[in-house]
């Protein structure tokens, strides 16, 4: 034996709890949405509310970006389950203050406290379903596509029904955290190492692999890019197309996002492949569906595109959470994928001025739509073309 680590063992309660966290994020944004306008109507006669409310939504990711890598340095450094445990703990402590909270700048401190708190959720958690899991990780990082989906539509649905009632109402939903810190108490342990075969010897401090993780961070960031261009916008077209009402829009969106959970099992299935080509499939699907959209006449056949996009959607972050666990040792796991969460959740900033920047130069956000096809499809051929595609990817995919 050689003094590498190797994954501990994982369990169906592990994975639960895993895949819980990862949904922390979706809960932090998406839960919100349908309280804006209450938000206003509460603290709107305050200097700079026009950026202190929706900043309340955004600045979570921000800090999560931001902090992503020193969770993952600390994660390796002082253990993964003292660091996701406490990460876990401050959530549900961030998350409920506003329940109490009358000052909106504590409010606001408070959400950027969320954000820390989900760098620490999000980047623990990915880099744990490696550790646990290791051949076996495809099925449960293909379970995070699928929660992910189901919970994005129902948190949608609660904060709206919550708003209704208050303004407080949808940060009631960060009640549901606390069974998840409840979980990790309980379920998550420390990742083991193999025992060295001379326990005299000393250990070998292996240097940090920053030409794979900067290679993971930069395809990570590209492609987060590309997907979020029709999450952020195909509202808005399909208003454009004629969809009708806000509730309506939404009810199809919902019926889109079918598309994501069966892009997650298409990765289940195609999980052996090399990462070129999942990639490239990905992008291909992505890149055909916003070209759908972008040539939509109707909002039905915009539907249509959006459901192929959503399709290449749900092979995305399966695909970049396995190859990101497959390509960085347990001893730097946390800090690599702390990097992979920096990536994909600036991809989520990044994207907006990009196709702003691109809708004002095309003549609008429908050819916008189309140019950023062409590009995504472009991708999908780079990828192919650069990435390894092989059998030498497989094997990578495949071990740990």
């Amino acid at each position: 034996m050689n003094g590498k680590a190797t994954a501990g063992v994982g369990t169906t309660a592990k994975g639960i709890t895993l895949i819980y966290a990862q949904i922390l994020p979706v809960m932090a944004i998406v839960s919100l949405f349908p309280a804006i306008p209450r938000l206003f109507a509460q603290f709107g006669h305050i200097p700079a509310a026009g950026f202190l409310i929706p900043a309340i939504v955004t600045i979570p990711s921000l800090c999560c970006a931001l902090f992503a890598p020193l969770a993952g340095i600390i994660a390796d450094r002082y253990g993964r389950r003292r660091s996701f445990v406490g990460g876990m703990a401050l959530y549900v402590l961030a998350g409920l203050v506003p329940l109490f909270a009358n000052d909106l700048v504590v409010i606001m401190i408070s959400r950027a406290f969320l954000g820390v708190a989900e760098a620490f959720a999000i980047t623990i958690s990915s880099a744990l379903i490696g550790d646990y899991f290791g051949e076996k990780r495809h099925r449960w990082v293909a379970w995070v596509g699928v929660a992910t989906s189901i919970a994005g539509t129902a948190l949608i649905a609660a904060g709206g029904a919550l708003a209704d009632v208050s303004w407080r109402g949808p940060f009631g939903i960060y009640l549901a955290a606390i069974p998840a810190f409840i979980m990790a108490l309980v379920f998550i342990d420390e990742p083991v190492s193999v025992r060295r075969e001379d326990p005299a010897r000393p250990v070998v401090r292996l240097g940090f692999p920053w030409r794979e993780a900067a290679l993971i961070g930069a395809v990570t960031l590209l492609t987060s890019v590309l997907y979020y261009v029709e999450p952020l916008n195909i509202a808005r077209v399909l208003d454009f197309r004629g969809a009708g009402s806000a509730t309506r829009i939404g009810i199809i969106q919902a019926a889109t996002s079918l598309g994501y959970i069966g892009g997650a099992f298409l990765y289940r299935k195609l999980h052996d492949r090399g990462i070129g080509t999942l990639l490239a499939l990905a992008a291909a699907l992505i890149g055909s569906g916003q070209l759908v959209i972008g040539f939509g006449p109707s909002w039905q056949v915009v539907s249509i595109g959006a459901t192929i996009q959503q399709l290449g959607g749900g092979m995305v972050i399966p695909t970049l959470l396995a190859w990101g666990q497959a390509m960085l040792p347990l001893e730097q796991r946390g800090r690599g994928m702390g990097i992979w969460a920096t990536a994909f959740f600036t991809g989520t900033f990044v994207c907006s001025p990009i196709v702003s920047f691109v809708s004002n130069v095309s003549g609008g956000l429908v050819p916008a739509m189309t140019v950023m096809g062409f590009i995504t499809l472009a991708a999908a051929v780079l990828a192919y073309m650069v990435l390894p595609s092989g059998r030498a990817a497989r094997k990578v995919l495949a071990s740990s």
